[in-house]
């Protein structure tokens, strides 16, 4: 009876406790209505808001940007502008030893009514071990941009180590354009928007030197150039008609290359183009892209040359070409007749050749396909056995696919037939994956007697921003021909900024035949950038031996006009260059932007794009002394590593675009127009060109 009485307890304390708790909860029920009914009448008027008032954060609770100079340190005074001072010793070792000492100086100054000033110098003083006085050596140039005159006019001045000037017709659609010259003097343009542009420039001929530090070394002739191009009426909507002259006359002038005896030559180009909708075209599509690149849009373009020499007589050259974009299919095509000895001012142009052709190239977002045809005779019908005489037939047939997001093959034949017979095949597959993006590619050539195949890969490596590590291998095999044999060709190209304001880069490339001959191409540096605007640099460069070059099967509108392959020197040096950069003007204004506006860095590379897949590989070397415009207004040359750099620059769009002067032949660049690039705050936009050999 005990055990059956205390479960009974149990639940009656426990009915107990349940009594007690829901007795409280009413108690705080009630309390909270009370409150509740307490606080109405204060929620029925509630406080007016106060008024808005601008806070204005205190500039002393704001971090330092260590990239800008102190308040105390910069001078707001004056015109925006920047400055950059070098000073170089430099020590080479080849066939002489020799020691350099050069200053260099660089910089912008934007001005309100006279344009963007742009300034490049550089003076070198060299002796030799074995000679008692020294040998100097410069070049400089001076670049006045967008200079506001009456009536909408805008000018542009150059004075020192310029091109001769030149027209947009001038320049082409198709595969064949004028070149400028090289001179050391006066040129200047003067344009009225795109209605009028005139051109003028006097000086004496020269060549761009130097591997290492740039010069200039004049070749005793003298030139003088003019030119205009005019917009011309054409009385229909969505249609343009332009006309260009351009005349040349030289003075005792040798050949680009500065060898051969000196003549005196004069020579006059004209042009007539006409573009807008084409006749078996519905419409033309909208937009700002070129009329040639929109669906149905035609462009014919008509040229002529005609040049007099004391030495070589007289000739001419007519050409005309067109270009037009169809559904699918972008389309160039032209016909060519050049007599022999057809040359203007240093160059000499494609002689002694005529014909025809089309190329055309169509993609989507998955594939590429294109082709390129044409068919050659001599005018002078000497008959077949050399490069640039004889009829010849040309083909290539091009092609990418991509498989999927990480892999894509492509291909690409030229055949050549009658004269200079050969064919060549070129297969790769890029593929993406976690050790980064790979290229692999095969190289089949028979041409002058020699076969030749080719194996190679080239890895760019997956690292952290902003280092850069990409290599080149590939195994070579050539049978028959002057120079049997076999051996490997390696390329490292890479960069890294392993602690803050330090940097390291490097651009290796190398090849060894079984023949026992070698080539290596070396240049390594270190940089130290304070944050004062002084930098410190260390770089050593190496050459030695000839490098390789790829088996050529090309038509022969190219290989007539294919350079000279200068031999490459065997040298060793080590270079110390102290640099100063600093900026100043009212309220920090950077390049292209207005007083107090945020700004980045622009930089980047042109190089030789040798498999034309539009990426720098370890192997391809950069393009020294190439000119680069920033919207127009400002003007930089690209070193002897094909670098350029556009310090403080404004933040936001801007158009860089690249020069085709002093770019060798049969090298062009890619991006003819201009680019469009978005720069931020505090941060390097790279953007590279690539320079392709016409097919």
């Amino acid at each position: 009876m005990k055990g059956a009485a205390r479960p009974t307890r149990a639940l009656v304390a426990t009915r107990s406790a349940w009594l007690r708790a829901a007795l409280a909860g009413l108690a705080a029920t009630a309390a909270t209505a009370a409150l509740a009914q307490e606080a109405k009448p204060s929620a029925a008027a509630p406080k007016p808001d106060a008024p808005y008032v601008d806070r204005v954060m205190d500039s002393s609770a704001l971090p330092e940007d260590d990239l800008e100079p102190a308040t105390s340190e910069y001078n707001a005074t004056g015109w925006p502008r920047s400055l950059r001072v070098d000073a170089s010793v430099f020590s080479q070792r080849g066939a002489s030893t020799t020691l350099s000492r050069a200053v260099g100086v660089g910089g912008f100054l934007d001005t309100p009514d006279h344009g963007a000033l742009s300034i490049n110098a550089n003076l070198t003083q060299q002796r030799a071990d074995e000679s008692v006085s020294g040998l100097k050596a410069s070049t400089w140039r001076i670049d006045q941009r967008a200079m506001p005159l009456d009536a909408g006019w805008r000018a542009n001045h150059g004075a020192g180590d310029i091109n001769t000037g030149s027209t947009s017709l001038a320049r082409g659609i198709g595969r064949v354009f004028l070149p400028t010259t090289p001179i050391r003097g006066l040129g200047g343009q003067w344009h009225q928007g795109d209605a009028i542009d005139l051109n003028a420039a006097a000086g004496r001929t020269g060549l761009f030197n130097g591997l290492d530090l740039a010069g200039f070394q004049p070749s005793g002739g003298r030139v003088a150039s003019a030119g205009g191009q005019f917009r011309l009426p054409t009385g229909t909507a969505g249609t343009r008609g332009n006309a260009a002259f351009q005349v040349f006359d030289g003075r005792g002038i040798t050949e680009g290359t500065g060898s051969g005896s000196a003549q005196d030559t004069r020579a006059f180009f004209a042009a007539t183009a006409w573009e807008g909708a084409a006749p078996w075209a519905e419409s033309l599509a909208p937009g700002s892209t070129p009329v040639s690149e929109r669906q149905g849009g035609l462009r014919l373009q008509g040229n002529a040359v005609r040049s007099t020499s004391s030495r070589s007589g007289d000739a001419l050259g007519l050409w005309a070409d067109a270009a037009w974009r169809t559904e699918r299919w972008r389309n160039t095509a032209g016909v060519f007749r050049f007599e022999p000895n057809l040359r203007w001012g240093t160059a000499v142009l494609a002689s002694d050749l005529q014909g025809a052709y089309w190329q055309a190239d169509t993609s989507t977002r998955q594939w590429q396909a294109g082709f390129a045809t044409e068919l050659s005779d001599s005018v002078s019908r000497a008959g077949p056995g050399s490069l640039s005489t004889g009829r010849s037939a040309f083909l290539n047939l091009n092609g990418r696919y991509r498989l999927d997001t990480r892999n894509s093959i492509g291909a690409a034949l030229n055949l050549r037939a009658i004269t200079s017979p050969g064919q060549a095949l070129l297969l790769s597959w890029d593929q993406t994956s976690d050790w980064g993006q790979t290229q692999w590619r095969s190289d089949f050539a028979n041409t002058g007697g020699s076969r030749t195949t080719r194996f190679g890969v080239d890895q760019g490596w997956p690292v952290m921003f902003p280092a850069s590590f990409n290599t080149s291998l590939a195994w070579e095999r050539v049978a028959g021909g002057s120079a049997p044999g076999s051996g490997w060709i390696w390329g490292l190209l890479g960069s890294v900024s392993p602690v803050s304001q330090w940097s390291l880069d490097a651009a290796l490339r190398g090849a060894q035949r079984s023949d026992g001959a070698r080539s290596l191409n070396a240049n390594i540096g270190a940089r130290w950038l304070s944050a004062s605007g002084w930098s410190l640099a260390l770089r050593y460069t190496q050459a030695r031996g000839q490098e390789p070059l790829s088996a050529l099967v090309v038509s022969a509108l190219t290989a007539a006009t294919l350079s000279t392959v200068a031999a490459t020197p065997t040298s060793r040096s080590v270079q110390l260059l102290l640099s100063y950069e600093g900026r100043a003007g009212s309220a920090r204004a950077p390049l292209g932007g207005l007083p107090g506006s945020g700004a980045g860095t622009l930089g980047g590379t042109v190089f030789f794009d040798a498999d034309a897949n539009g990426r720098r590989e370890a192997s391809e070397a950069g393009v020294p002394g190439v000119t680069i415009m920033l919207d127009r207004r400002f003007a930089t040359r690209t070193d002897a590593q094909g670098r350029y750099e556009f310090p403080a620059v404004a933040a936001g769009e801007h158009l860089i675009e690249i020069s085709p002067d002093n770019v060798p032949l049969p090298w062009s660049p890619v991006l003819r127009d201009p680019v469009r690039t978005t720069l931020q705050v505090r941060q390097l936009t790279t953007v590279d060109f690539a320079v392709q050999r016409e097919r």
